[in-house]
């Protein structure tokens, strides 16, 4: 299951306790804890270099402070579509969730790289892995179902797209994810907005998001 997969099926409090069940403490023979290796690539990065709340895609309704995912896997998670689970070469990362009342769930996503050209690599690698998206998530008995990437604007040279999706067995219930990604030195931001509206929503500005997405690469990452 990719990552919009899991952030789609598992929302608000049922997060947590999901990511919870995986933070079990690991046998002495066991290999370290997913926990330990996250803690060890989030060290490196300035929780600084995430927008504030008032930043995010505007939705109508006021979102919430931030969770931070301590669990997030920088080094082998990207935005969504990404073959989880392939090498993003990323040094260190961040993932945080902003949530409003009922509707919307903003992930902030940060990867951090040693250098620009593998910054570029791992986004000409996620926009490789659009192109198969759909048919790498077929309708299936478990998992989920990716029926639809549509490019629905564009922001300061940033692609803004929609995708849709279904958890799988009822993949005729769709949701939303509006994903944009901003590659900017020898860093990657991605804001991938979780949609749960009914019917067909009209796409989310994110101008004032790219805008201040790039000022904090400039000032963290450049």
């Amino acid at each position: 299951m990719h990552l919009a997969a899991a952030r789609a099926a598992l929302s608000g409090a049922t997060v947590v306790c999901a990511m919870l069940l995986t933070a079990l403490p690991a046998t002495a023979s066991a290999a370290p804890a997913p926990a330990t290796q996250a803690a060890a690539t989030q060290a490196g990065i300035d929780r600084g270099v995430l927008l504030a709340k008032a930043d995010q895609p505007q939705a109508g309704e006021a979102y919430g402070d931030p969770w931070v995912n301590p669990y997030f896997e920088p080094g082998v998670t990207g935005p969504s579509c990404w073959d989880y689970g392939r090498n993003t070469r990323a040094t260190a990362g961040i993932s945080a969730r902003f949530s409003t009342p009922t509707w919307f769930h903003s992930y902030n996503d940060v990867w951090v790289f040693s250098n620009s050209d593998d910054a570029a690599a791992f986004e000409r690698q996620w926009r490789a892995d659009l192109t198969t998206c759909v048919d790498r998530n077929r309708p299936a008995e478990t998992g989920m179902t990716v029926h639809d990437i549509t490019k629905v604007g564009e922001t300061d040279g940033v692609d803004i797209l929609r995708i849709t999706e279904a958890v799988n067995p009822y993949s005729t219930i769709t949701h939303f994810f509006w994903v944009a990604v901003v590659r900017q030195g020898r860093a990657v931001y991605a804001v991938q907005l979780l949609d749960y509206r009914n019917g067909e929503p009209q796409p989310m500005s994110f101008d004032n998001t790219v805008a201040k997405i790039k000022a904090k690469l400039a000032a963290y990452y450049p």
